[in-house]
Order: structure tokens, then C-alpha cells, then sequence
């Protein structure tokens, strides 16, 4: 098993842009009881898309490639798993995707 790396420094620094952005906009959609939900979901969301691009050797060869890193699985594997994570952190605190409209 290959465990070596070759992503290039502006794909790591774009990959953690975009993993801080899914982590905020997560955040920003209904009610949250964990005012840090953003950051575990980027850090996850951030490991999945790395180990797509970049351990999963089946995906090194997909295109595009930027900077060394294979776009497509990197996106994917930091949608999927930042998704994941945050609604499995989501229920575990007993947040909520809707906003509840309190009935008068």
C-alpha cells in the first residue's frame, strides 16, 4: 500500500478554503446547539477530500488535475464526508436543519 503524497501546496491551501467554506455554510443552515459544528466539519471535510486525491491510488490518474490533485475525487470526497460528519454532529447535539417558527 502507497502511502506517499504529491499534492502541491496551492491544492492544499484550496482544499482547506473549500473545506472551511462548506463548514460555514453547513453552519449557517438550521438551528445549531454547537457553536463549533464548522470547524470539526471542515477538518473531516478537509481528510476526506485528502485521502480521495490523494491515498485512494485508483483516483490519482482521474482528470482534471490541479496542482497535482485530482479535482473531481477531491470534491467529492469533501462533500461527502463533511456532509456526514456534520449531520451526524448535527443530531448528536439535537440541532436541527429547519429553523423552528415558534406558534402564537
Amino acid at each position: 500500500m502507497d502511502f506517499t503524497t504529491d499534492i502541491g501546496i496551492y491544492a492544499v491551501i484550496g482544499l482547506g478554503l473549500g473545506a472551511v467554506v462548506l463548514g460555514i455554510a453547513l453552519q449557517l443552515i438550521g438551528e445549531v446547539k454547537f457553536g463549533f459544528e464548522w470547524v470539526i466539519t471542515a477538518v473531516a471535510a478537509f481528510a476526506g477530500g485528502f485521502v480521495c486525491t490523494e491515498w485512494v491510488t485508483s483516483f490519482r490518474t482521474v482528470e482534471p488535475v490541479w496542482d497535482k490533485m485530482a479535482l473531481i475525487p477531491a470534491i467529492g470526497g469533501l462533500l461527502v464526508v463533511g456532509v456526514v460528519v456534520d449531520a451526524i454532529i448535527r443530531y448528536a447535539t439535537h440541532g436541527s436543519y429547519i429553523h423552528h417558527v415558534p406558534v402564537s
